[in-house]
């Protein structure tokens, strides 16, 4: 297991942090009406797949996004906030946008983002992922602590690569760390892996 997922090992780059390849800190998630993301566990090879559906006018909903299965969000700046039923506001979720080492608390009423202490770990993320044999570089990597309640669940860590999206994730699970990787995609008009 241990050596799967230092196959899977981020490289953080030596470089500057460098701009997003469209300019904008929301191409690291890009929201489009049908964007599909398929990610492989690494231990089992089952698969797990995330939808964006556009709900109005800059308000989509992700359908299966680690941790939450149906998760209203909008880009608000570089932030990628999701809305918040029981508090009713939009909430902070992703800073893509923020400088490394910014740390900030997630709690929104889904189990695994209650209580999450957030860390933007490098800006200039190199990440090789295997399912798709390739890298992806300039990647915002997020290094998160589950809930202190949680004893033994809990998401551990997210990559997200400019023009792509989220394209791994680490999560802790009773039987120890699971790495999820992409597999294939459809990010507006292209295409990645076997989809």
């Amino acid at each position: 297991m241990r050596r799967l997922a230092l196959s899977l090992a981020l490289v953080v780059a030596a470089a500057p942090s460098a701009a997003c390849a469209d300019g904008s800190t929301s191409s690291y998630l890009p929201l489009k009406q049908g964007n599909r993301w398929t990610y492989q566990d690494a231990r089992t090879g089952g698969e797990t797949t995330v939808t964006a559906a556009r709900v109005r006018p800059g308000v989509f909903r992700l359908e299966g996004f680690p941790g939450a299965s149906s998760l209203c969000v909008r880009w608000s700046g570089g932030v990628l906030q999701a809305w918040d039923g029981g508090q009713r506001r939009w909430e902070s979720f992703l800073r893509l946008g923020a400088p490394k080492g910014t740390a900030y608390r997630v709690d929104l009423p889904h189990p695994l983002w209650e209580q999450v202490r957030v860390t933007v770990a490098s800006r200039t993320a190199t990440v090789k992922v295997d399912p798709l044999e390739r890298s992806f570089s300039r990647a915002v990597r997020l290094t998160l602590r589950p809930s202190p309640e949680l004893s033994d669940a809990g998401i551990t860590s997210m990559v997200f690569a400019p023009g792509v999206g989220l394209v791994l994730w680490e999560e802790l699970t009773f039987t120890g760390t699971v790495t999820h990787a992409l597999s294939s995609a459809r990010v507006g008009d292209r295409t990645l892996g076997r989809r």
